[in-house]
């Protein structure tokens, strides 16, 4: 485990404009009710998961960490990889509070590389009003993401937060994944989109690390004022307006199949 300074977590809802709020890159983790230890070496990562010479993370030392703390080892949990904002700890502890359940937070983020998966917008907006991130297969392509495991409870409470999804079971014979821990699992969950991905010419439009970018491709597709602007403008428009930018895909053909399985 690393000897990382414990990261306190605050509930506060960050900005939609921001989204996805991954900050410089992905990074493996200890979610803890106390707040996030941060599991990678202190000067990061040097290479993908997949290319890593020796395991960057330790699966015995975070299956201790989760007996010290009295809950589900790994197991027994299920093993999510995140596309989108659950990358961060900060997202999935403020998902857990908002719940108002009374659930363990604790819980495992490891970083992982996989292969014939890419990145890229749902058809639709969040709630909040931001277009969040979908999966969709992309043969020859490498992604370094992280992979989260969740008890049951966990999965219940953030399945209930992803109302624009379906969980679904990839296969690691169709999409390979290599973990920070060195391990290969024979599956693994993501959250593909219920509407299908942004496309252009039918090809999936990359994830864009602004809601800025997004919003000004889109007026540039469809000469439509309903992203045009400010971000932080545009979100609060689009969250009073649920349907609006889906009708706007649709009706531009910029929307595509994520070639994932059902």
């Amino acid at each position: 485990m690393s000897s990382s300074t414990m990261i306190a977590v605050t509930p506060a809802l960050a900005a939609p404009e921001d989204y996805p709020w991954l900050g410089p890159a992905v990074r493996s983790a200890l979610l803890l009710s106390e707040g996030i230890v941060e599991l990678d070496p202190s000067g990061g990562a040097e290479a993908p998961s997949e290319q890593l010479e020796e395991a960057l993370i330790n699966t015995s030392a975070i299956d201790q960490a989760l007996a010290a703390e009295g809950v589900a080892p790994l197991a027994e949990r299920t093993l999510v990889v995140a596309v989108g904002s659950n990358q961060t700890p900060q997202t999935i502890a403020r998902k857990y509070h908002r719940s108002g359940r009374r659930i363990s937070v604790t819980t495992p983020f490891v970083r992982c590389t996989v292969r014939d998966l890419a990145v890229g917008h749902v058809a639709h907006t969040a709630a909040p009003g931001y277009v969040p991130a979908a999966p969709y297969r992309a043969v020859g392509e490498r992604m370094e993401l992280v992979a989260t495991w969740f008890d049951d409870e966990q999965l219940e409470v953030v399945d209930a937060t992803e109302p624009n999804y379906d969980r679904v079971r990839l296969s690691a014979d169709d999409f390979p994944l290599t973990l920070a821990t060195g391990e290969k699992p024979a599956h693994f969950d993501v959250y593909a989109s219920l509407w299908g991905v942004i496309a252009r010419e039918q090809q999936p439009i990359p994830l864009r690390h602004r809601q800025q970018e997004m919003f000004d491709e889109l007026v540039g597709l469809t000469g439509s004022l309903l992203t045009h602007g400010d971000a932080a403008e545009i979100c609060a428009a689009l969250a009073t307006s649920p349907a609006a930018l889906h009708e706007l895909v649709i009706a531009h053909d910029l929307v595509a199949e994520d070639g994932l399985p059902r």
